[in-house]
This record gives structure tokens, C-alpha cells and sequence, in this order.
């Protein structure tokens, strides 16, 4: 697989030809998605999507490649690109966009090798795994538990948990009197299908709103139990997504808008879609997408940040207490005061990301980690979280961290939004400084 994946790069770049550079990078691109879904075959969880010809995926089947020459090759190819390719003498503006497409290729093969030192036993810190599978380079510890600008942080959080208290009923523990609050506006099991549809439904009509989708799209909706995420979504080509949700997460009304417009308008259906459109199949290397990659980093922020774009305050109140409530079977006079808590609790977003840190690097156990969560951030379900970090890691910090680096630079504005998440280079980009 080396002498394969790196000699066509090699042997393209040694002709003459105007389109010679094109050709190299198409024959690597393919070369890298063939090595993205050998990894994915070794390891589940390392890939996201596919929606290439289903012959790549049984080749990559057959090779029964191993860890160690998936990043041999991998480590190849990415050498092989950073070599400079023929530049285009007919177009200037090819030969800009070949370099885009070459550097986002590095990035990926790097995370690719990354990924597989990971599962061969390597055990990097919170932060370097954030640089070296995502390209993400973390926030100083003080920036993300809330210690930073002089008090600054800490002061605001003080200022949610004295707004927290004066809204949730009873007496005592703040942690303990949220988790009895929230209790009362899960969705029946009977009613989530109904709740979660209409949500979808009102995330695509906001999102119609504001941008065009492409005619024909849909998504396919298939409920599950058991899986470490409460919903994922499978992009399958052609403006068609499966969205697996898992009823053993029980989900309140909130979090079930949340999860409609994180997985499909505007979030990962929508980005997955423009991204076809703009592309339209000229690039082999966007038929797949790794789960611990730049490319994904970029995505998950974008989706984390969806909610709140499709749903400012007072529209996301109106949603849910006009429409949702009464579908999940609950009285929409509890509406107000469930959505301002919902947006307080959803502050405390840097506090989980500093746990999270913190119980990877070893400096927090399972149960101390899971009081943190449950204590300091008000994670309803802690336990569930840190079992999906022990299987995922550093990804958590794609909601979080990574949601915060993207909304200096799209802050809740649809064209900015909608231009990052299609940008070429697909990584995200460095915040505006203010």
C-alpha cells in the first residue's frame, strides 16, 4: 500500500502537462479515501460516512491492511503532497485551489496516523490530541473553566447560578433541584417520534428561511437503543442523510430541539449537502468523512452551533411551547421558565469542557469526574458522558470548545455560517481577534 498510495503522487508530479497537477491530486485523493476506509475497517468508530462507489469499500475490505501499514502509507502520501505539485500555467486560480485541496489531504493523513497511534496505545494529553486529530489548538485551562480575563468568567458564571437559583423551585443543592426541574419536561417515550419530527420539521422550515436546500433532500429517521451517542447521522449521498436515534437517552423537550437541528437543519444533513452542491463530485476526498479529523472537528462545532441559529431566544420559546409542548403531552405554561433555565445551564459549556480535560489527563477518576459534571456543570447524565469520552476522547471537545472557537467567527450570522462549513479548506478557522 505504500509504494501504491505515495508513487502515484511521485509519478504524476514528474510529467508535464498543464492539467498534470489535477491528476496527482485526484489520483491522491482516492488514494486517501481507500486508506480512510481500510482505517474504518479496523476500527468502526474512526469512520463517520461514506458515500463513494461501494467497490472502494469492498477493495478496502479485501486488503485486510493493518494498523501499521494504514499509517505507513498514510505518513507516505501526506510526505508525497508536501512536495510541491505542478502548478496549472493555463489557471491561476486551479492551481489556488489545488493547494487548498493538497494541504486539506495532509491535515487528514496526519490524523489519520494520529488516530491509529492512538489505537496502537499511544496516550497523548487532551490537548495534544485536539492538535493532532482536529487541528485545534486548545485555550489556556484558566480560558476554558472559567478562570480567564481577571475573574471575568468566573464572575459571569457566578451571575448564571445566582440567576439559576432564583428560578429553580425548592431548596438546597443547585445540581440536585435542576436534575428534579428538568425530570418533569422529558418527552414521553410514546410521544418522541411525533415531538422529534415536528422539531425537524421546524428546524428545516428556519432554515429555508435564510438559505436554499437541494431539491430532493431528505432524511430518514431510525431509532435505536444502546449506542454511546444519543443521535448520530450517516450522510449517504445524493442530499440523503439517516439520522439513528437512541430512545435509552431519555430526552427533554429542549434537547430534542437541540438534537433535531445539531443532526440535520442546519447541521450536519444541511452541511453535508451544501457541500455536495458546491463540489458536485469533484472531489473524491469529500466522499468520506473521518470521525477524528479537521474536517469533522470543523462540522461538529458547526452543527453544536445550529440550534442557536435557527432558533434565537424568543423564536426557540415560541417553538416549543406552541408546538412541542403540547405534542410531548406537556403544559405550555411551563415553557418560559424551562427555556431560560435551558439557555443558563447551557453557559456552564466551558465548565464540562475543563472536566472532560482534566478526567482524559488522568487528574480526575470516574466518580469524581462524574460529581464535577453533575455538580459544577449540571450535566443531567453524567455517567453517560464520561462512558462516551472513555470510547471517544478528545472528541468531546468539538461541542464545546470547538463551538466556542466558531462563533467568534459566525456569530449567529446565516451567511457566514453557510460560507465556513462549504469553505474548501474545510478546518476551522482561526476566530476574529476582538
Amino acid at each position: 500500500m505504500v509504494v501504491i498510495a505515495a508513487g502515484v503522487v511521485v509519478a504524476a508530479c514528474g510529467t508535464s502537462r498543464p492539467d498534470a497537477g489535477r491528476d496527482a491530486l485526484d489520483a491522491a485523493a482516492q488514494s486517501y479515501v481507500r486508506l480512510a476506509l481500510a482505517l474504518g475497517d479496523r476500527d468502526s468508530d474512526s469512520l463517520d460516512s461514506y458515500h463513494g462507489p461501494p467497490a472502494w469499500q469492498v477493495e478496502a475490505h479485501a486488503t485486510h491492511a493493518t494498523l501499521a501499514q494504514i499509517r505507513a502509507s498514510a505518513a507516505a502520501l501526506a510526505g508525497a503532497l508536501a512536495s510541491p505539485l505542478p502548478r496549472p500555467a493555463t489557471a491561476r486560480v486551479a492551481g489556488e485551489d489545488d493547494a487548498v485541496r493538497r494541504a486539506f489531504l495532509i491535515r487528514q493523513l496526519n490524523a489519520i496516523t494520529a488516530r491509529v497511534d492512538v489505537l496502537q496505545g499511544a496516550r497523548y494529553t487532551f490537548a495534544d490530541e485536539m492538535r493532532l486529530l482536529f487541528q485545534m489548538e486548545p485555550p489556556d485551562a484558566s480560558a476554558i473553566d472559567g478562570r480567564s480575563d481577571e475573574g471575568a468568567s468566573d464572575r459571569s458564571l457566578d451571575r448564571v447560578r445566582g440567576q439559576l437559583d432564583r428560578l429553580l423551585p425548592g431548596r438546597g443543592e443547585l445540581s440536585r433541584r435542576y436534575a428534579a426541574f428538568d425530570r418533569q419536561f422529558i418527552v414521553p417515550p410514546d410521544r418522541i417520534g411525533a415531538v422529534l419530527s415536528r422539531a425537524i420539521d421546524g428546524c428545516r422550515t428556519a432554515t429555508r428561511a435564510h438559505v436554499a436546500l437541494p431539491a430532493g433532500e431528505r432524511v430518514n429517521i431510525v431509532y435505536v437503543r444502546g449506542s454511546p451517542w444519543s443521535a448520530f447521522t450517516r450522510y449517504e449521498g445524493h442530499f440523503v442523510s439517516r439520522v439513528t436515534v437512541n430512545t435509552g437517552f431519555a430526552l427533554t423537550v429542549d434537547r430534542t430541539l437541540d438534537l433535531a437541528c445539531h443532526e440535520t437543519y442546519p447541521g450536519h444533513h444541511a452541511i453535508a449537502s451544501w457541500l455536495e452542491t458546491r463540489e458536485g463530485g469533484r472531489r473524491p476526498e469529500l466522499l468520506v468523512q473521518l470521525l477524528f479529523s479537521p474536517q469533522t472537528g470543523l462540522h461538529e462545532a458547526a452543527a453544536s452551533l445550529a440550534p442557536a441559529l435557527a432558533f434565537p431566544d424568543e423564536a426557540r420559546l415560541a417553538f416549543e411551547r406552541d408546538q412541542l409542548f403540547p405534542l410531548a403531552g406537556l403544559n405550555p405554561d411551563g415553557a418560559p421558565r424551562y427555556v431560560a433555565v435551558a439557555r443558563l445551564v447551557d453557559e456552564f459549556h466551558r465548565v464540562e469542557a475543563d472536566i472532560v480535560r482534566r478526567y482524559v489527563d488522568g487528574a480526575l477518576d470516574f466518580p469524581r469526574a462524574a460529581a464535577a459534571l453533575e455538580r459544577q456543570a449540571l450535566v443531567p447524565s453524567a455517567d453517560a458522558m464520561l462512558k462516551f469520552v472513555n470510547q471517544f476522547r478528545s472528541y468531546a471537545a468539538t461541542y464545546t470548545i470547538g463551538r466556542d472557537r466558531l462563533s467568534h467567527v459566525v456569530d449567529r450570522d446565516w451567511t457566514s455560517y453557510v460560507r465556513t462549513v462549504t469553505d474548501a479548506a474545510q478546518t476551522l478557522p482561526l476566530p476574529n481577534r476582538r
